[in-house]
């Protein structure tokens, strides 16, 4: 290894532990749902999921969480927790003036409620009522018992790892069916996809979905139906669901499935709740040309090598695809690493700015392989597919790959969920998870709100999966095979 490239090397390593404690993550949403008092990270969607099942019938409510709750427990001196939480907002919110909110007058109008709460579930209340104020992503409450949960052993698969093997995506207003996992007990019991997902243990989800609060952003509006119902497909391994399935020709089918474990691993990372971390890779043949597909569902340190690996099996492709639907995010400074398997040289892919200061994210050419061999970083044609469940660490590498010409991107506009945060412990023992920053993109565009707007838009719709066709990798996979071979546009580097 040369000189320079050592010095890349630990340049790239510096930036890694410099943003390692950040985490760019909507998984919450994912994760808290399994609790009884949910938090309103991201979007709020997760509070969205108690929205939607209130006024239920008793017997079509969600199946009991897998994480006790311990919102019914006394708490002691609220108002330290409260007042501790309020500080560290106040010390290490980039925007002075807080998006708008008085800071001030917030806690001054919240801090009697605080006070007066008996329970733990109401300080919670009271706690998620001051974040709501600030109406920005990445601010929320996560109860300690979901957030100290314990990952899964080899032997004992966690609880809250269990799935019937679908995707699913709001489409329309109902619930579709993307994709269904090969070997899966959806795959088992023939469900395809573009099949509806009209009843869960006997109760019709139509009436949840409307009672989702109204939102004028349609993205949002996903992320939350997507939340109700995988808040009520997702559940316990061993545990079985009863779903009723529209299928290709609208007719009712019902099937009792026994959740399974997820694919992939269970992965804890500080302290946010355990989450599953999954990443597969595969070769397809389009026009003559070969193309690797990578995908992986979240930003997590335990990919990292997995995806080192996928580079280096599919390295001889003619051109690659990185699939990041339904990625929430993660561990911000992966973002470098891996915009570094695409890079011939040090480039500025955004800039994380907090209240004093900023920190360039510079990605640098990765030119050694698994195996410490030299090599160079992959040429070829680069394509990204994302939708409105693409979250956080994704948005920020897409949006910067494509904003210095190195990858052209397919799919759907992203969440617009993109503020660097931390998670943080209070006195109470539950976490702060709170936004420490804004992220701009290499041409200096926020990428909170508007998020990432494909070059090529490629919605996803019932006809076409039901005729077994996936429009935006498709589209992806087309583009990149037709450009494979020929001279790649210059990369626009940007300061």
């Amino acid at each position: 290894m040369s000189k320079s490239d050592l010095r890349n090397s630990l340049r790239v390593q510096s930036a890694a532990r410099t943003v390692g404690a950040v985490v760019f993550s909507a998984a919450m949403v994912a994760a808290c749902h399994r609790a009884s008092t949910p938090s309103s990270a991201g979007a709020n969607a997760s509070r969205d999921i108690v929205t939607a099942l209130q006024g239920a019938p008793p017997t079509c409510v969600a199946a009991a969480p897998s994480v006790a709750s311990l919102a019914n427990t006394p708490v002691e001196n609220p108002v330290a927790t409260f007042d501790s939480a309020w500080a560290r907002i106040e010390r290490t919110h980039w925007d002075p003036k807080f998006n708008g909110a008085n800071w001030g007058a917030v806690r001054d109008s919240l801090r009697p409620k605080a006070q007066a709460a008996r329970t733990t579930g109401e300080l919670r209340a009271v706690l998620n009522a001051m974040v709501g104020t600030l109406k920005q992503s990445h601010f929320s409450i996560i109860p300690r018992e979901v957030s100290d949960a314990t990952p899964a052993s080899a032997s004992k698969p966690a609880d809250h790892n269990g799935g019937i093997g679908v995707k699913l995506r709001d489409l329309d207003g109902v619930l579709v069916v993307a994709d269904v996992r090969d070997g899966s007990p959806a795959f088992r019991a023939g469900i395809k996809p573009g099949f509806v997902v009209d009843a869960i243990d006997g109760c019709p989800l139509a009436p949840k979905l409307a009672r989702i609060p109204p939102t004028p952003d349609a993205r949002r509006l996903k992320l939350s139906a997507w939340s109700v119902g995988n808040a009520l497909v997702a559940g316990a391994v061993g545990d079985s669901v009863r779903i009723t399935w529209r299928n290709a020709k609208n007719a009712l089918v019902t099937t009792q499935l026994v959740r399974e474990p997820e694919p992939g691993s269970v992965e804890k990372f500080g302290n946010l709740p355990p989450l599953n971390a999954f990443l597969e890779y595969e070769r397809r043949q389009v026009d003559g040309k070969t193309v690797g597909i990578i995908r992986f569902n979240i930003w997590m340190p335990a990919l990292s090598q997995a995806f080192d690996k996928a580079i280096d099996a599919l390295r001889d492709a003619d051109a690659i695809v990185l699939d990041l639907r339904g990625n929430f995010g993660g561990v911000g400074g992966m973002a470098m690493g891996i915009a570094g398997h695409f890079l011939d040289s040090a480039i500025n892919i955004g800039t994380m700015e907090q209240r004093g200061s900023s920190l360039k994210f510079v990605a640098n050419p990765r030119r050694v392989n698994t195996r410490s061999e030299r090599v160079t970083p992959y040429a070829g044609p680069l394509a990204i597919v994302v939708d409105e469940l693409s979250i956080s660490t994704t948005e920020i590498f897409a949006g910067g790959m494509q904003s210095i010409g190195r990858a052209r991107v397919f799919g759907a506009q992203t969440s617009g969920q993109a503020l660097p945060a931390v998670a943080e412990r209070l006195p109470n023992a539950d976490i702060l998870y709170h936004a420490i920053a804004n992220f701009l993109s290499p041409s200096g565009k926020a990428v909170e709100g508007d998020g990432v707007i494909p070059d090529v838009s490629a919605p996803l719709t019932r006809k076409a999966l039901l005729d077994g066709h996936d429009p935006a990798l498709e589209s992806a996979m087309g583009w990149a095979a037709a450009l494979a071979g020929k001279k790649p546009a210059a990369t626009r580097v940007t300061p």
